[in-house]
Parts: structure tokens; C-alpha cells; sequence
């Protein structure tokens, strides 16, 4: 149906049985396999290359089953249409995103088509599963003109409610795949379709992913931790008299005026270094109900822009909300992954704020945390409060000591004279916008 692709081979019948699998779990089942002579994995397959192909083109065919040709002037109406150039802008050789598009217009057409055959059956006492059928079919090879405008209608309204779905996965796609240098590959990506799938219903993904837009540059502000040594990466040049550091076109000086030069230190040299290794990087949110609304998206955000900052360093990030109690954390190895992001996203978004809050059980269990993994090198704790509580200023900064950590604090919309004492960095939020999210990923400093 599709020029050039062999629909009936073994992957391309896969993958249209992974994006039916898929529909399957948006819809009712039953529904889908009520029209099963016309959305079988063929077509589904057919359907995936309609978005990702930049200009598929649909053969001519007369010779084929009654059913194929039932798919065959589908695809056409699908192909014809208005809006699938505004879901093509997402799906075009993004293979994650078009099995996301297949599985949302297949569930919306289903849908779209029970509402159809519900309506025709109040009004003619017909049965729905026949009458709903019936429009999507064909009869003696030709298309009744009356219901094909109606299907032309339905299938409109199918790609339009499945253009906010197929932006919001393209988006969460896009944000994996740029989180860290060799994250996010195709492969992976195709194995957590059905998960960017539930991430880009969720409402709360979206505010987040609102949100990330406005501190996505934050990584070109981010400086590398560095320090010089004999050998490491090239950084430039300079002076000085280190032999092995030697730019080999002073070699060729005479042996004088090589001389000279080192005894001055003026001799051109290979400037090296190497990027410092850090400690855990663990985000402490409060998640009390105080911080219900903006707070809590604004703070998600930013604990999901200090993940990508922990991914750039080769730092392990430990995420853990709080109120009362502390939350079970989610880790994050220094080798980010993108079905890892993709994990992470799930679990912010989970979380609702509510409860009380105890800031300093929440800073002592960090503790305990970055003691148990067992690097000895200089680790920070980033707190997101907006909570007044009272902190066991000793206890804290013992903790503190023995995990060789630093705490940041960042208070919204309040002010905590004890969190102050203890912090090395202590930062008071009155307006929840980029520019304070951009000053507190970049205030964690070694």
C-alpha cells in the first residue's frame, strides 16, 4: 500500500502489532478488535510510514481483497487530509514519535467512530458494531458519498486530537535525547514508546516540559570543573618550561635558542587539563502541601534541569521529595541512559504535594545516602523548600562533615534562619521565573 515498503515482512508486521498493542491500551480492546478486517497490523504498519516517511506515496491498486481496499481508500482519506501535515512536522524520520501518532489516531478513530455509530443507532435502533463498521467499509467496491464525507469528518477530528499527544512526545524525545552525549539512542527510545506515551498524557509532563523550555541553555552557562596537569585533554598554549610539554615546532630552533628559552620559561607549551571528578549530587524536594500550585512544577523543573547538570559532570543523582517523611529516591547512575530520564520524568510527575514537613530527618537521610555510596569525593545536597520548620543545627552539620558534602538551599517564598547557618550557599525565591531557576542550577559551585 505504501510504495517501497513490504508490509507483509516479519519487523514491519512487528512493529504494527507493537503500535495495535499500544492503541489497545488507550482504548477498549474489544473495540479495536471489533474491526479487525481493517486495523490489523498491516495497517497499522502502513499507517507508522504515513508519518514517518516525509512523502510517502500510496499505490494505485485495483487488484487487491475487499478488505485492503477498504485499507487502501482509508490511507488515501488519512494521507488527503488537512491536518496530518501539522502531526508530520514531529513524526517525519522520528521513529519513537510515529509509533506514539499510529497508536493515538488509531485509539481517536476508534473512539470517534463509537460516538458516530452510538448516534446513528439512537436514531435508527440499527446495531452500533454494524452501523460504526459500516463507515469505515466499503460497499460493491465504491464508497457511499454520504459516508464518506462523515468519515472524511471523523478522521479529521481523529489527527486533530492526536496532534497535542504526538508534540508532547516529540518533546520528551527531544529532551532525552539532548540530556546527556550518547543518551536517548533510537533503539532505546523504541523500546520506551509505550512509556513516552503515558508522559506525554500527563498533564503535569507538560507543565514541567513548559517550564524546562525557559532554562533549557543553562548548559552552555555551566563551567567544567578543571585543573591543570602535565597530561590531559588540550585546552591551548602557554609559556613555561615543561619538556614534555614541548609544541614540537620549538624543536626545530637552534639548540641556542632553545636553550635560552628554557632557562626563561618562555618556551611554548601544550596547555593540558583534566575535568574534575565530583561526589553524589542529591536534590532534596519538599512536597508538603504548602508547595502545592506553581511551587511544586517550578521545583520539579528545576530538580530535572540538576539532573542534566549531574549527567553533563559524570555525577550520580539522587532525587528524594519529602514531607513529614522521607520519599523512597530515585537514582541515577553517572552513565545516564535515556530509558533513565524517561524514569525520572515518570516519577516526578507522580508525586503530589501534601503533608507536613521535617527539613532536617530529610537532610540527615541525604546524608546516610551520599554516605552509602561510598565516593569520597566532595558530594552537594540541594534543598527545595518552602517550609519555616526548625533544624537540629548540630546534628546537621556533623552529618554534613562526615558525608563531605555541602547543602544549598533554596527557599521559596519564605525565610529560614537556621537552614541559612548551616548552608553553604542559601538562596531566597520570590518570583518562580527562568532567571531564579537559572541562578540556582548554577549556584551549585565547588
Amino acid at each position: 500500500m505504501i510504495k517501497g515498503v513490504q508490509l507483509t515482512e516479519p519487523p514491519i508486521l512487528y512493529r504494527g502489532e507493537r503500535i495495535l498493542s499500544l492503541a489497545e491500551k488507550l482504548a477498549d480492546p474489544k473495540s479495536i478488535k471489533a474491526l479487525s478486517d481493517i486495523l490489523d497490523p498491516c495497517f497499522a504498519a502502513a499507517l507508522y510510514y504515513l508519518f514517518f516517511l516525509p512523502y510517502p506515496i500510496i499505490e494505485e491498486r485495483h487488484d487487491l481483497p475487499p478488505n485492503d481496499m477498504k485499507k487502501l481508500q482509508l490511507l488515501r482519506m488519512i494521507s488527503s487530509s488537512t491536518q496530518i501535515s501539522a502531526i508530520k512536522r514531529y513524526t517525519i524520520a522520528d521513529s519513537a514519535t510515529s509509533m506514539v501518532a499510529a497508536a493515538v489516531f488509531i485509539n481517536n478513530l476508534v473512539k470517534e467512530l463509537q460516538r458516530s455509530a452510538q448516534s446513528k443507532s439512537g436514531r435508527s435502533g440499527s446495531r452500533g458494531e454494524n452501523s460504526w463498521k459500516e463507515k469505515v467499509g466499503v460497499k460493491d467496491d465504491s464508497m457511499i458519498a454520504g459516508d464518506e464525507a462523515k468519515l472524511r469528518r471523523i478522521i479529521e477530528k481523529a489527527l486533530r486530537e492526536s496532534l497535542e499527544v504526538t508534540k508532547q512526545a516529540k518533546e520528551i524525545r527531544n529532551y532525552v535525547a539532548r540530556f546527556g552525549a550518547g543518551t536517548g539512542s533510537m533503539l532505546s527510545l523504541e523500546d520506551s514508546v509505550s512509556d513516552i506515551l503515558r508522559l506525554a498524557r500527563n498533564t503535569d509532563v507538560q507543565l514541567i516540559l513548559e517550564t524546562l523550555k525557559s532554562v533549557e541553555d543553562v548548559e552552555a552557562k555551566i563551567k567544567k570543573r578543571v585543573r591543570r596537569t602535565p597530561r590531559g585533554e588540550l585546552d591551548g598554549y602557554e609559556l613555561g618550561s615543561d619538556i614534555e610539554r614541548v609544541v614540537l615546532s620549538e624543536l626545530a630552533l637552534p639548540f641556542e635558542a632553545f636553550a635560552l628559552k628554557l632557562a626563561e620559561s618562555s618556551l611554548l607549551l601544550y596547555r593540558k587539563i583534566v575535568q574534575e571528578g565530583a561526589g553524589p549530587f542529591h536534590v532534596l524536594l519538599d512536597k508538603s502541601g504548602s508547595m502545592m500550585g506553581l511551587k511544586i512544577i517550578w521545583a520539579k523543573a528545576v530538580a530535572i534541569a540538576l539532573a542534566q547538570r549531574a549527567a553533563r559532570e559524570r555525577r550520580t543523582f539522587i532525587l528524594r521529595f519529602f514531607d513529614s517523611i522521607p520519599y523512597p529516591p530515585i537514582k541515577i547512575s553517572k552513565r545516564t541512559r535515556g530509558r533513565d530520564v524517561i524514569r525520572l520524568l515518570e516519577y516526578v510527575a507522580r508525586v503530589r504535594a501534601n503533608g507536613g514537613t521535617d527539613i532536617t530527618r530529610a537532610i540527615l537521610t541525604a546524608v546516610e545516602d551520599i554516605v552509602n555510596t561510598k565516593d569520597k569525593k566532595p558530594s552537594d545536597i540541594v534543598l527545595i523548600t518552602d517550609g519555616e520548620d526548625k533544624i537540629a543545627i548540630d546534628a546537621v552539620r556533623r552529618g554534613l562533615a562526615r558525608a563531605n558534602a555541602r547543602l544549598h538551599t533554596v527557599m521559596i517564598h519564605g525565610n529560614n534562619p537556621d537552614l541559612r547557618m548551616v548552608s553553604t550557599t542559601y538562596m531566597t525565591v520570590v518570583k518562580l521565573d527562568k532567571e531564579n531557576a537559572l541562578k540556582v542550577i548554577l549556584s551549585v559551585t565547588k
